[in-house]
C-alpha cells in the first residue's frame, strides 16, 4: 500500500463497466425497473473504487473516488445504458405510425429547439410512467410487497373444474385445474434465510460477494415499496429471483464448510446442502401441476394450498 498511489493513481479503461452499462440499458428497454438497478450499480462500483483505494493505502478513499473514479464510472454507466435504451426503440424511431411518433411535429414552445421525434418520445414515455403511477384499480390478487418474498398472495391465472370423465379427470368427484403463478415455495423461503446470512457476512464480515447481492435484491425490490398505493402483484418479483438463487447458492455455500474444515465438517456439510437442494428440486415436482394447468384431484390441488392466502 502506498498513499500518493492510493490517492492518485489512476484506473484505466474499464470495458466491463461499458458492457454492464449495455446490459442494464438493454434492462431498462425491457422493464423500467433496470432504471433502479442503474442506479444503485453505480453506486455499488463507487464503493468497489473506494474498497480498492483503501487497498492501495489511500488516506482518503471516498475523496480519492469522488476526484478520480466518480466521472469514469458515471460515464461508462449511465450514458451507455441511455445509448443502449434509445438504440432498443429504432423501430420506433424509423416508424411513420408509430403510436405518437408525430406527436410533437409542428409544436412550438420552451424546448421546440430539441429535434421533434425525441420530443415525441419524451411524450409517449410521460404517458407510460403517468399510467404506472396511477394505476390504483382494486384487483383480488393483488399484494403488498412486504409479502412477496414469502410468498403471501401469488397470481391466479386460469382456475377451471372439470367434471369427471371430462378433460382428463379420472376421479369419481370433480377436479381442479389452474395454473397460479406461486415461487416454489422451499426455494423462496430458503431465499429468506440466506438474505438473512448475507447480511450478516456483509455487515459484519465486511464479503463484498454478500453485498454485490444484496444490493441487486434491493435495487429489485425496495423501489416497491415507493407505490404501496399502485395496483402490484406478486409476480413483478421475477426481477430480481437471479439473485435470490444467487443468495442460496452463497448460503450453501457456507454450509458445505469453510477452507480448510475437515473430512467431518465436510461431509456433514454436504449432506446437508444436498438435502435442501433435494427438497427444495421435490418442491417444485409437487407444485409443477399447478403451475402449468394439469388437471389433478380436487383433494390434491387443496393439499397444496399451504397458506390460505393462496386461494
Amino acid at each position: 500500500p502506498d498513499a500518493d498511489t492510493g490517492d492518485r493513481a489512476g484506473t484505466g479503461p474499464r470495458p466491463w463497466r461499458l458492457a454492464a452499462g449495455v446490459l442494464l440499458g438493454l434492462a431498462a428497454s425491457t422493464k423500467w425497473n433496470g432504471l433502479y438497478v442503474l442506479v444503485f450499480f453505480v453506486v455499488l462500483t463507487l464503493l468497489w473504487d473506494v474498497g480498492a483505494r483503501r487497498v492501495a493505502g489511500a488516506r482518503h478513499p471516498y475523496r480519492a473516488v469522488l476526484r478520480r473514479d466518480l466521472a469514469g464510472s458515471a460515464l461508462s454507466l449511465v450514458p451507455t445504458a441511455l445509448v443502449t435504451y434509445l438504440v432498443a426503440w429504432t423501430g420506433w424511431f424509423l416508424s411513420d405510425d408509430g403510436w405518437g411518433r408525430h406527436w410533437a411535429d409542428g409544436r412550438g414552445g420552451t424546448w421546440s429547439w430539441i429535434p421533434a421525434p425525441l420530443r415525441s418520445f419524451w411524450h409517449y414515455e410521460y404517458l407510460v410512467y403517468q399510467f404506472n403511477v396511477n394505476l390504483h384499480a382494486p384487483h383480488k390478487y393483488q399484494s403488498n410487497p412486504w409479502s412477496w418474498l414469502v410468498l403471501g398472495r401469488p397470481v391466479l391465472f386460469a382456475y377451471d373444474s372439470p367434471e369427471p370423465g371430462q378433460d382428463g379427470c379420472s376421479t369419481a368427484s370433480a377436479c381442479t385445474r389452474t395454473v397460479l403463478a406461486l415461487g416454489t415455495p422451499l426455494l423462496w423461503w430458503s431465499a429468506c434465510l440466506a438474505l438473512g446470512y448475507l447480511l450478516y457476512r456483509w455487515a459484519l464480515r465486511r464479503d463484498w460477494r454478500a453485498g454485490a447481492i444484496l444490493c441487486a435484491v434491493a435495487a429489485g425490490y425496495l423501489p416497491w415499496f415507493l407505490y404501496q398505493d399502485r395496483t402490484v402483484f406478486s409476480f413483478y418479483a421475477v426481477v430480481f429471483v437471479p439473485y435470490l438463487c444467487l443468495a442460496v447458492a452463497m448460503m450453501l455455500g457456507a454450509v458445505l464448510g469453510p477452507p480448510g474444515a475437515d473430512r467431518r465438517r465436510r461431509t456433514r456439510g454436504a449432506v446437508a446442502a444436498g438435502v435442501l437442494v433435494l427438497l427444495i428440486a421435490w418442491n417444485f415436482v409437487y407444485f409443477y401441476p399447478i403451475y402449468t394447468g394439469q388437471t389433478i384431484p380436487y383433494s390434491g390441488w387443496q393439499s397444496r394450498m399451504w397458506l390460505d392466502t393462496w386461494i
